[in-house]
């Protein structure tokens, strides 16, 4: 029989079983044994259950271990949201690492584990189980700031393994040199999600025999392979600041936000001034040798909602990835800092094979999907909505190169992105801390105990919404004005500084859009007749240090104040 992989179905008939091979049988048991494997089959995603199936006369029929997977608009109680899951370290394979966490795929499921590194020379782990709770915590506080499609559900997950230094050494062959300084030292992760694929119920197909009748349905119809299902793809942008101190007050805050002036900073008078916090950095960071060019790419550009200002950010992040840029296929990065150019434009001629397109065209359209996906509103059908192709200029060759480092960031006004796309979400958070950045009080809160409170705060006022008829927009506003301090509001907008934007797309076969379910419409977009399905998620929501006001932000930014007027002093002579 194999191992079986999940529970599809009970009735009393019998239970439906599927393998991890995709191959499915109905095993004929008594009516006793229907009800509980259906309750089973209701539990948390990827919980390890040993079943046995016996007939009426309790002869065994069948015992293996399930792995359930549960419905993803189904509910869950506490108890289940809290579960560890145990997986077996033969399953985990490495995906991707950044400073803090490295990400393993779980082989045979939608998720992948994010572990907590520590420096080599520590000899104990970072985080314990209650850390990670009090993670979850806060990414669920975060996840009420957005609108519920955009943040995913996280559990708790950890790795079976008996020798964790036998295990870091397996994973040494595909990890970048540079970040060999550190290593796992707790078996206790966060379970996610696996956003590199589109989400099961977008799809007309759950996975093997389902697909291949998708396939031979087309194969009938004399189609060639180019009609078929292409490969998903998904591209990280970590967004950065989209605000600076000088765009104008359009919202309708009762006190201005803050400026430079009070915030104490002379390094940011005169020059500096003129250009955002991002651009600023770069300085900062060429100063220290951990890049190697400024990048063109601004965040200003990108939350402005201007469609060609959002091009020419999009076309920055392409050309200069840093750690802001990724491309996956099929969960395999193809295209990041590490990689030339070309990677790019193949992956590009992989996607439009079936048309006729040049190198130039091809990177176009890409990067309207993407502006498109940004400014997407998800509760809105625009399957049937043409978007029209926007171009941009190409640099001049001969432009002079010291045009960039004297280039000011163009203010923004924060009315032109469309309230429900992830962008304006994220800017709406991101602006906690541009408003509370000169009075918050860091000691105010306790090291620990305040992500209890701001859970707390933030279930009483889901309880407060429910019983009202505020919307889930108004919730924002409702919940940082009537229930949290300025210190916990700049918190939660430190965290959506550093967040990640995943977006996640399919192009669409010929056929396929007819099969796919009705809310699958709402996640399509067409540029000049090319369909494809897409997704966005919002990651990387983790909560910052109590001293983030002083010692990086305010810090941070003054450093590379004196870094990007050093750098122009340089050039000067």
């Amino acid at each position: 029989m194999g191992k079986i992989n999940s529970y599809s179905g009970a009735d009393a008939g019998g239970v439906a079983l599927e393998s991890n091979s995709y191959e499915h049988w109905r095993v004929p048991v008594s009516r006793r044994f229907v009800e509980p494997v259906a309750e089973l089959g209701r539990q948390w995603p990827l919980r390890p259950t040993i079943i046995r199936v016996s007939d009426a006369e309790d002869r065994l029929i069948e015992q293996d271990q399930v792995v359930c997977h549960r419905e993803e608009d189904e509910e869950e109680n506490e108890e289940d949201r809290d579960h560890v899951t145990a997986i077996d370290e033969s399953r985990l394979e490495y995906r991707a690492e950044g400073n803090a966490n490295i990400v393993m795929a779980v082989q045979g499921s939608r998720y992948v584990l994010r572990l907590r590194k520590t420096d080599v020379a520590r000899s104990d782990g970072k985080d314990s189980p209650i850390d990670l709770v009090r993670f979850i915590k806060y990414t669920r506080v975060m996840a009420s700031l957005f609108s519920e499609h955009f943040v995913p559900e996280l559990k708790l997950g950890r790795v079976e393994t008996y020798d964790l230094d036998a295990f870091n050494k397996k994973l040494v062959q595909f990890r970048p040199v540079t970040r060999l300084d550190k290593e796992i030292r707790v078996r206790d992760g966060i379970l996610y999600p696996d956003v590199a694929f589109l989400p099961a119920k977008l799809g007309p197909y759950g996975g093997g025999r389902q697909r291949d009748n998708f396939v031979e349905s087309c194969t009938d119809y004399g189609q060639d392979a180019r009609s078929l299902p292409s490969s998903t793809y998904c591209v990280e942008i970590k967004p950065k600041q989209g605000w600076s101190f000088l765009d104008g007050n359009y919202a309708e805050e009762e006190e201005p936000f803050p400026n430079c002036d009070s915030l104490a900073l002379p390094e940011l008078a005169g020059t500096s001034g003129g250009k955002c916090r991002f651009c600023l950095f770069q300085y900062l960071k060429l100063q220290r040798k951990t890049i190697g060019t400024i990048s063109k790419y601004c965040p200003l550009d990108l939350f402005s909602g201007k469609p060609l200002r959002m091009l020419r950010a999009i076309k920055g992040l392409i050309g200069a990835p840093q750690n802001n840029f990724k491309l996956t296929k099929n969960g395999r990065i193809v295209y990041d800092e590490t990689r030339e150019k070309c990677m790019l434009n193949r992956v590009l001629k992989e996607i439009f094979q079936r048309d006729q397109q040049n190198k130039e065209r091809r990177k176009t359209i890409f990067m309207n999907l993407i502006k498109e996906t940004l400014l997407k509103d998800y509760s809105v059908n625009e399957a049937n909505s043409d978007r029209t192709l926007l171009t941009i200029r190409k640099d001049r060759k001969k432009k002079d190169k010291n045009l960039i480092h004297e280039r000011t960031c163009s203010p923004i006004n924060y009315q032109f992105l469309p309230e429900n796309c992830a962008l304006k979400q994220i800017q709406d958070v991101q602006l906690l801390v541009k408003s509370n950045l000169t009075t918050v009080q860091p000691d105010k809160l306790r090291k620990h105990e305040y992500v209890d409170e701001l859970y707390e705060k933030c279930v009483d006022c889901g309880e407060d919404c429910n019983n009202t008829s505020i919307d889930s927009r108004r919730r924002l506003s409702h919940f940082v004005e009537q229930y949290l301090s300025p210190e916990e509001r700049y918190q939660l907008g430190a965290t959506a500084l550093d967040c990640s934007i995943m977006i996640t797309f399919r192009r669409l076969a010929d056929r396929e859009e007819e099969s796919l379910p009705a809310v699958a419409q709402r996640h399509i977009i067409s540029i000049e007749g090319i369909k494809f399905l897409t997704n966005v998620t919002i990651t990387d929501l983790d909560p910052k240090t109590l001293q983030h006001v002083q010692r990086k932000y305010l810090g941070q930014l003054r450093e590379s104040a004196v870094a990007y007027r050093e750098f122009l002093s340089k050039i000067k002579r």
